[in-house]
């Protein structure tokens, strides 16, 4: 065995599938964070208002309210290469309408909002069909080093992302932008046709009807403290404090008075700071309390976009976002940790649909919310107002749930089944690879 293989991080990486799959999501990580950024930018110069910026988080996050459960259902019976696959091809067609619109000078704000609307539609599918896959091809025992890859993953994106996209604006304009977006989805549609799930994976709760499937996976995330706690937190982080991130060219703009590059830099300081927590996550060996790091980085992120609602400094402003990405890195690698380990195997697609939904409407209100607050009062008061909100939220869900108090009880323990033969299997499956 190579002495590389000794280190959990690098032993979930010897799995080509999972390899390629990670590859896709980086490239596709990337291409969506400087999405984001663009259309922000497009959106506020067609129409000068931080109402309609806000507006791409109601419309991207808008489907996920009413679809995710049924998505992770999906995710649970179909086969879920095939959905990611498919999922992608859909992302590459969408950004080629939006790079024709652009060429042909038709560009509209309602044809952005219709395609954000298309993408967040296909969003509900890939999300818990991704994550299951990762449990699929890490197993119980490197789940926590295969979700912190992720969240290195997202983070990457999250800061080349903004920063390529500002330079784009800047220097090549809007079409010079999506040119580089549609070449990237491209890219990340064919390396997860060339990725392959394990069949064991794919017949998982194809014998269940339907709606009482959802019905159980509803019962679980009530019932199971750990999965109740992460998905209330989850709520109030991404309806009170997360949605800053579609405010960026408003705060760039309004409040630091700098342009687009400048604007994307910005943009990217969360993603570094986040990529560092992640790291220092991915080089743990073991974890007893998940819940610590979850609970704990909401709270820094909290108090950080708070303060930097305030700060019309751009160095000051850049630090606070680092140090938000430092405590998102504990909170976006242990939501789906803690949620996939406290579920049975049958129930975790549905599991990462209900998370799916509880984010959504997070994001679909508070968006929604912060955008109208910010038109009449400003970015920073609306920004500041409900970080600050979101703080006080929380604080009951830790004193109520036993994430902070006690460690993570794994379905498979609780269960009866020894943890230590998932181990072996996920052992031989990596060994074979």
């Amino acid at each position: 065995m190579s002495p590389l293989s000794n280190i959990p991080v690098l032993a979930v990486l010897q799995n080509p599938d999972f390899r390629l799959m990670w590859a896709a999501r980086w490239v596709h990580e990337i291409s969506r964070r400087m999405e984001l950024l663009v259309l922000g930018y497009l959106i506020y110069e067609l129409t000068d208002s931080a109402f309609q910026v806000g507006l791409i988080s109601v419309f991207l996050n808008g489907p996920r309210p009413p679809l995710s459960l049924v998505g992770g259902m999906l995710a649970d019976r179909l086969d879920r290469w095939r959905i990611l696959a498919t999922i992608h091809t859909f992302y590459l067609v969408v950004a080629s309408g939006l790079l024709t619109l652009l060429l042909l000078d038709l560009i509209h704000p309602w044809y952005v909002f219709l395609a954000i609307l298309l993408q967040g539609t296909a969003k509900v599918l890939d999300d818990p069909a991704r994550r299951a896959a990762l449990f699929d091809l890490a197993g119980e025992a490197r789940i926590a080093h295969a979700m912190s890859l992720e969240t290195i993953t997202n983070n990457v994106g999250r800061i080349l992302g903004p920063l390529v996209g500002g330079l784009l604006i800047a220097f090549y304009g809007y079409t010079g932008a999506f040119i580089v977006l549609v070449a990237m989805d491209l890219i990340a549609a064919c390396l997860m046709f060339r990725m392959r799930l394990p069949k064991v994976a794919l017949a998982a709760g194809r014998d269940r009807v339907f709606l009482q499937g959802i019905k159980s996976g509803i019962g679980h995330s009530f019932s199971n403290k750990f999965v109740l706690g992460v998905l209330a937190i989850s709520l109030v982080m991404n309806g009170m404090v997360l949605p800053l991130q579609y405010f960026i060219p408003v705060i760039a703009t309004d409040l630091l008075k700098v342009g687009p590059a400048l604007g994307g830099v910005i943009g990217s300081a969360e993603g570094v700071g986040t990529l560092m927590g992640a790291i220092f996550i991915a080089t743990r060996r073991h974890y007893t309390f998940h819940g610590r790091y979850y609970v704990i980085g909401a709270l820094i992120v909290a108090v950080c976009v708070a303060a930097v609602a305030w700060s019309p400094w751009f160095r000051i402003s850049f630090l606070l976002l680092f140090c938000a990405g430092v405590g998102q890195s504990g909170f976006s690698t242990m939501q789906s940790t803690i949620l996939l380990l406290a579920s049975p195997a049958e129930m975790r697609g549905r599991i990462m649909g209900s998370q799916g939904l509880v984010n959504g409407l997070g994001h679909l209100v508070g968006g929604a919310e912060i955008g109208v607050l910010a038109q009449v009062f400003g970015i920073s008061l609306a920004i500041g107002i409900n970080a600050g909100a979101g703080l006080l939220l929380m604080l009951p869900v830790v004193l109520l749930t036993p994430l902070v108090w006690r460690p993570v009880e794994s379905y498979y323990s609780t269960a009866g089944v020894d943890a230590a033969t998932a181990r072996v299997r996920t052992d031989e499956q990596l060994g074979a690879c």
